[in-house]
């Protein structure tokens, strides 16, 4: 029986690996990445700093009275709108592709049918393993970096706030964290590859698409 449950997970694991992109463009993926995060970070953040001064800098700051800062973190925030408002169709499309596999069975992938059969095979501890491996670490890995890019946009909203008057240590914290939404989204992409397809291949063997 565990044999029998083995060689299926095996079975579903090369039909993943079957369906990973020969090349991933692991910088490209992780720059552009770290971009639209801290972009939609510099925005939540910025707006975090006009309503809510005290998260920023010393206690007792206010973001709306400390003038040219002000209009830096306006002047941020609406640059930030303006790129993502360009960028309105390339977000949309992201949108559609991450809610698809949880809309309709991922069938016209030559892989999928492999992978659901095989998958379907596995005891529920083995699903759970294949959820763990090819769904909820690349969800995971891309929830960390974008932490990490969020508190580079903290950073950089802080030191606007407190008119750059701050010690080295915060410009270098900022470069670690880039640094490591970076590393943490370049291995995140070769999972992220085949994310849509392991979760519709869940879906389908679990629950079914109604």
């Amino acid at each position: 029986m565990v044999v029998a449950a083995e060689r299926a997970y095996s079975d579903a694991k090369r039909w993943m690996r079957s369906a990973r992109p020969r090349r991933i463009q692991r910088n490209r993926f992780a720059w552009r990445s770290f971009g639209g995060f801290f972009v939609a970070g510099i925005v939540v953040l910025g707006v975090i700093s006009l309503i809510a001064p005290n998260s920023f800098g010393a206690p007792g700051t206010n973001t709306l009275g400390t003038g040219w800062p002000l209009v830096a973190i306006l002047g941020l925030i609406a640059a930030s709108l303006l790129y993502a408002l360009v960028r309105r169709k390339s977000l949309a499309w992201l949108l559609t592709r991450i809610r698809e596999p949880y809309r309709r069975p991922m069938n016209d992938h030559p892989s999928f049918d492999g992978a659901a059969d095989a998958l379907a095979e596995c005891p529920n501890p083995y699903r759970t393993r294949f959820a763990l491996n090819y769904v909820w670490i690349p969800i995971g890995l891309t929830v960390l970096g974008a932490t990490f890019a969020f508190s580079v946009a903290y950073f950089v909203i802080d030191a606007v706030g407190a008119r750059f008057m701050v010690g080295w240590g915060q410009a270098v914290y900022a470069a670690v964290f880039v640094a490591l939404s970076v590393l943490t989204l370049a291995v995140a992409a070769g999972r992220l590859s085949t994310w849509r397809l392991a979760t519709s291949v869940l879906k389908e063997v679990n629950t079914g698409y109604a």
